[in-house]
């Protein structure tokens, strides 16, 4: 830039010195005058396209970076809302499963309460045999929303507060409580092996090959008794759970409703 003003100045000094030389002394202060007003014309004159360019360069940017920021928006809006669906989708679980258990835990009363009391066995009562020794069943949560979270980059959520409790949620209570729920009333392999040859196994039901043997079985009816009350740590377990997913839910919701 330095040397193209420099060249600017001295071609105006040779097109100077070109006019009449009558006082050549004085001729060349005034060429020299002349061709510093020029250059200085022209300095104004760059330094104001610089300064226009750099302006424009500025604001193209800003454009473009709210744009940029208006499709994180949206992105963000996307997720919260997957998220809230996994939250809505885990709760309907939950629920489902409480209810499954509490469905074992009143077959494992009727079991018991024939056993106990030596009543005779009636065919409906197969299902009840069938259903009183399954532990729980197998849940399966939903963090497909979580996942593309991941993919996204957490910062995609501005909120610091709402980012939080989302990652403490997928990073840390769910997996604690998952662990949990598969220690808790697992199946018992001794128990099933002792199960296996007292019953005639049909379509979900059982039909006791001797009931007058189970009457005093102790270790059958200890373990009817054993998973039923595991069932019911499941249920409290989960009913805790299930209040942590809606207070989660409700963080996201209110994100959502601003």
């Amino acid at each position: 830039m330095i040397k193209f003003f420099r060249h600017i100045r001295q071609r105006l000094l040779t097109e100077n010195k070109t006019g009449s030389s009558a006082d050549g002394v004085s001729h060349e202060a005034l060429a020299e005058a002349q061709a510093s007003v020029k250059v200085g014309k022209y300095l104004k004159y760059a330094v104001g396209e610089i300064v226009l360019v750099v302006i424009g360069i500025l604001i193209a940017l800003q454009i473009n970076n709210y744009n940029e920021w208006r499709k994180d928006r949206v992105k963000e809006k996307e997720i919260l809302v997957n998220l809230a669906e996994n939250f809505e989708l885990n709760i309907e679980t939950l629920d489902s499963e409480i209810e499954s258990l509490q469905e074992f835990n009143k077959s494992s009363r009727i079991v018991l309460n024939v056993l106990d009391n030596q009543l005779p066995f009636v065919d409906s009562l197969a299902i009840h045999f069938h259903l009183a020794r399954v532990p729980k069943t197998i849940v399966s949560l939903s963090q497909s929303g979580y996942e593309q979270y991941k993919n996204l980059g957490y910062d995609i959520i501005l909120d610091k507060s709402t980012r939080s409790e989302i990652v403490a949620f997928f990073e840390s209570t769910l997996p604690k409580w998952i662990t949990n729920y598969n220690m808790v009333n697992a199946t018992y392999v001794p128990f099933v092996d002792h199960h296996v040859p007292l019953f005639i196994y049909k379509s979900e039901s059982l039909v006791p090959i001797n009931i007058d043997q189970l009457y005093k079985d102790n270790y059958y009816l200890g373990w009817i008794r054993a998973y039923m009350e595991g069932r019911n740590t499941l249920i409290e377990e989960e009913n805790k759970f299930i209040k942590e997913n809606r207070r989660v839910l409700q963080v996201i919701n209110d994100k959502l409703n601003e």
